[in-house]
């Protein structure tokens, strides 16, 4: 027999994750609000920054690389405040973001980047070397990696994400259409402990009515001006992006002071017992 929810039903907008974040008419925090911010550098983004920083790196996409719905784009790299808008910035442009776990070998690496069939490749200038062999075992261009985080490339080889521009002109190139019932916004991989790493193919819709699940979950309790000092409810980032369960929870801003955590069950422990 059913057993009913608690929670009351949620209404699925037939929208894709572009649409639901940042077309959204029932935001209540203005566009300064900061809403990632790295712990380390303080670096920050707010909400307008990260939608703009999205928009050119897609419009980047789809003048540089001729981007075309569909692409996949993959993302090695550990936990970064510049992760979401290159995750917006490729679907945006109509891609598919494919993260891939820092600690793989370039073998491992290249075998998801073939699999998935990888157009491109942003990573960070410490696991740049990595990149460079698995994306040169799969036939992937030197010019197709991109670098996200602090560090840049003295060589100036590789580009860092925020320089990839739209050259021809600001109207040419427009937001992809998507269809989000059928169209993915993610391509994950299993942890390949039966075998090699599975692809997991997540749509635009998989991932909205999860976020919305999360919201429901939360009960109100997490809001963009809540906190002891008023300024929003903070979530430290520690669960890695890599994982879809961390790049969907993480909603809140990045700090080192926060009011909730959330993790993996080791990584409670991790934390509990660290010196």
């Amino acid at each position: 027999m059913p057993t009913e929810s608690t929670y009351p039903p949620i209404d699925v907008p037939k929208v894709d994750l572009w649409a639901f974040l940042f077309e959204r008419n029932d935001r209540p925090f203005p566009d300064d609000k900061v809403i990632y911010r790295d712990a380390d550098t303080d670096r920050s983004y707010t909400y307008a920054q990260v939608k703009d920083t999205a928009i050119e790196l897609g419009k980047g996409l789809k003048s540089v690389w001729e981007w075309r719905k569909g692409d996949v784009l993959a993302l090695f790299t550990p936990n970064c405040v510049d992760t979401p808008a290159v995750i917006w910035g490729c679907h945006w442009a109509g891609g598919i973001l494919s993260p891939a776990n820092p600690g793989y070998t370039a073998d491992e690496l290249a075998f998801q980047l073939k699999d998935a069939g990888a157009k491109g490749i942003v990573t960070q200038k410490p696991f740049l070397a990595v990149a460079q062999e698995a994306a040169n075992q799969v036939g992937i261009p030197e010019e197709r990696i991109l670098l996200m985080g602090d560090e840049r490339d003295e060589s100036r080889r590789f580009k860092h994400f925020s320089t990839i521009r739209n050259l021809a002109g600001t109207s040419r190139y427009r937001r992809t259409k998507l269809k989000p019932k059928t169209d993915l916004a993610f391509l994950v991989y299993s942890s390949g402990t039966t075998g090699h790493p599975k692809g997991v193919m997540l749509t635009h819709e998989n991932i909205v009515s999860n976020i919305l699940m999360l919201k429901a979950g939360e009960s109100g309790n997490i809001t963009w001006d809540g906190g002891l000092d008023g300024n929003g409810d903070k979530t430290l980032a520690f669960l890695p992006f890599f994982h879809i369960y961390g790049t969907l929870v993480h909603s809140g801003v990045w700090r080192t002071k926060v009011d909730t955590f959330q993790g993996l069950p080791a990584s409670y422990t991790n934390v509990s017992t660290a010196d």
